[in-house]
């Protein structure tokens, strides 16, 4: 048995790959790129169309509990009742925070951050399509 592996190895000195092999690998390792930068752009594109939406549908239902909130009323002490508020600033500013409609802002935020990734996502995608184009 080992004699046969041996012949078998003698024999597969003389096998050389073809000469289009080389090409052929980096042309695919090249088809791959591009399909992964097609990817992203999609995936940047869905991204950025779903965010939008999901802004608008946050804007629409959350601006008037941000509006209607107390803190908007006590932000108004600034413009009518300012020699109060200079006064008692530290209460002011604690009351200020209390009343800070934290969730409501951190749902207009989350779409605002996704459209964030995805400008990062679709940046990326274009500069491999760009050093593509380079070389």
């Amino acid at each position: 048995m080992t004699q046969n592996i041996e012949k078998l190895f003698k024999k597969l000195e003389n096998i050389e790959p073809s000469r289009e092999l080389e090409g052929n690998i980096l042309k695919s390792i090249a088809l791959e790129k591009s399909w992964q930068a097609k990817k992203g752009l999609i995936f940047a594109d869905t991204l950025t169309l779903g965010s939008l939406g999901a802004f608008v549908f946050v804007i629409v239902n959350f601006w008037n509990g941000i509006a209607e909130s107390e803190f908007w009323s006590l932000l108004k002490l600034i413009f009518s009742d300012t020699s109060a508020v200079a006064s008692f600033w530290k209460d002011f500013a604690f009351s200020l925070l209390e009343t800070f409609p934290a969730a409501h802002l951190a749902a207009i935020l989350a779409p605002v951050f996704l459209l964030l990734v995805a400008m990062k996502i679709y940046f990326r995608s274009n500069e491999i399509k760009y050093y593509k184009h380079i070389s």
